[in-house]
């Protein structure tokens, strides 16, 4: 009975596991019906999808796109898909096919390497329409262009509202990023800008390609640097000091203050000691003053930091 108990645990995983190459298949379908062109971000769609929820047995998936005309010709590479030769009713089909393997051992020598396959279906979305099938005369090719932003940490938000054309029949239907060299980053975009967050710090090449009713391709690229370094903004520091005397021997003790210490501390000090023939010191706490006399001594002091400098003067 245990073993029957386990054997059904194992058919149930077995079960689940083809529900998930399901699901991914008709998530890979859904961004292949308006980014036919290229298998990468179907793959992607399709791997995180089937990677939301593993367990032991499953292993790698493999996934591969048919397209069709609504005649059901099969096109020669779903990039033909979107040029419109067959007007509306183009379809993709995405198989994602994935080997089981039984954890019970009496179940494995039954069906030692069993494939399972799942196949969704949707239309094409992203074709040129036209009773011919030809691609507007009047249509030029698509321009790209983007600004990306470091919004925080090694969160980037990638704008491509510049692209043109952005309205009419030769609006860009296709917009497609590619974060890094790895074609795995791949992602299908949206008019209004999409964010994407990298695992490390670095810097990326940001690759935007755009589509419209030519059928051509165009990219272009950015780099960003994350997290970004943003150089600190100083102020000047506020000049200030204190004093202690002995008799008519004077010790003075720098008090200036700033905001940013760490980015902009003060760098130079300057003291003039009026009373001593406009004698002057560079160091931050000068060495004891003997006047000679016990009368008020006028000392000036200048600090200077990346910002500027600023002077105090007092009576001692």
């Amino acid at each position: 009975m245990l073993l029957l108990m386990v054997i059904a645990i194992d058919f149930g995983r077995m079960f689940y596991s083809y529900i998930q190459i399901t699901n991914a298949s008709r998530e890979a379908a859904a961004v292949g019906s308006h980014a036919p062109s290229s298998i990468v971000p179907i793959q992607v769609a399709a791997g995180q999808e089937k990677s939301a929820q593993g367990q032991g047995g499953e292993n790698a998936i493999t996934v591969t796109a048919v397209c069709k005309d609504s005649a059901g010709g099969t096109f020669a590479n779903c990039g033909l898909a979107t040029g419109g030769a067959s007007g509306a009713g183009n379809t993709i089909t995405v198989n994602v096919a994935e080997r089981f393997t039984f954890l019970t051992p009496l179940i494995t020598a039954f069906f030692p390497n069993l494939q399972m396959n799942a196949a969704s279906t949707a239309t094409i979305t992203d074709y040129a329409s036209s009773s011919g099938g030809v691609v507007p005369g009047s249509c030029a090719d698509p321009v790209p262009s983007f600004v990306v932003t470091v919004t925080s940490g090694r969160t980037v938000f990638a704008d491509p509202t510049a692209s043109r054309p952005n309205s009419g029949v030769c609006n860009i239907s296709g917009f497609n990023w590619r974060w890094t060299v790895d074609p795995l980053s791949d992602t299908v975009g949206s008019a209004l800008g999409d964010s994407y967050t990298y695992d490390a710090d670095g810097t990326y090449v940001i690759t935007l390609t755009v589509t419209n009713q030519t059928g051509v391709r165009v990219q272009t690229t950015r780099t960003i640097t994350v997290p970004a370094v943003v150089a600190p903004v100083c102020t000047k520091p506020v000049a200030n000091f204190t004093w202690t005397s002995v008799g008519k021997s004077y010790t003075y003790r720098d008090a200036s203050t700033v905001t940013d210490s760490v980015n902009c501390p003060i760098t130079s000090w300057l003291w003039t000691f009026t009373d001593l023939g406009g004698t002057q010191s560079n160091a931050q706490n000068p060495a004891v003053q003997d006047y000679g006399n016990a009368s008020s001594h006028p000392v000036t002091l200048t600090v200077t930091n990346a910002a500027g400098s600023t002077t105090i003067t007092k009576n001692t």
